[in-house]
């Protein structure tokens, strides 16, 4: 019943998802020779600050596929080219110990943070828009369901502003899960990427 609570929260979040720090809707696949995953995001203001709902997709073949939401608040409040915000991170699927050995059901949910800085024009070596941007996920042990016992993933990233309407992104991902599937182990992901993600 758990686990397929989970995939009806997963798939709901997943379309009707949103984006980061820039008001609208986004959407974006980055890949490398291993991996593709995709993004779709939509901000909207209001009174408080700016709501994101979010969803993203990951998969590799025979090794893990990964789907999750998100629900956070921004704010630039803080400091001139400063984005931030603080929410929570639903994610579902299901993942391979490194020697396809064992198989777990991925299911938690994780307090999550994120920002973004524009680089500005003294230190920026280029002439379009650059932004570094971070993202981490933390769900403990009590947060977790199915057969998971413990997940986190850290996100850092670099998003070229080429277009308007459209920029690069260069991504690094860590991802570490933990498992109890009649024994217990854990899987480590490492990824870098390179996509575009398209805005309107």
């Amino acid at each position: 019943m758990m686990k397929r609570l989970s995939i009806i929260v997963a798939s709901f979040l997943l379309l009707s998802s949103t984006s980061v720090f820039a008001e609208g809707l986004s959407f974006g696949i980055l890949a490398n020779n291993r991996v593709v995953g995709t993004h779709v995001g939509l901000l909207t203001s209001s009174p408080y600050g700016a709501l994101e709902v979010a969803g993203s997709l990951i998969y590799n073949k025979d090794r893990y596929t990964i789907g999750s939401g998100l629900v956070s608040v921004q704010s630039d409040n803080l400091s001139p080219g400063l984005r931030y915000g603080l929410g929570f991170k639903y994610v579902n699927g299901t993942m391979k110990s490194k020697d396809k050995n064992h198989r777990g059901d991925l299911s938690a949910v994780g307090f999550n943070l994120g920002g973004a800085y524009e680089l500005p024009a003294t230190i920026n070596p280029f002439s379009i828009p650059i932004e570094v941007t971070l993202n981490g996920t933390l769900a403990p042990k009590s947060i977790t369901f199915d057969e998971t016992n413990g997940y986190m993933d850290f996100t850092a990233g670099l998003r070229f502003y080429m277009l308007e309407n459209a920029y690069l992104a260069l991504t690094h991902s860590y991802i570490e899960a933990e498992f109890d599937t009649g024994s217990t182990w854990t899987r480590y992901v490492n990824e870098t990427a390179l996509g575009v993600v398209l805005t309107f």
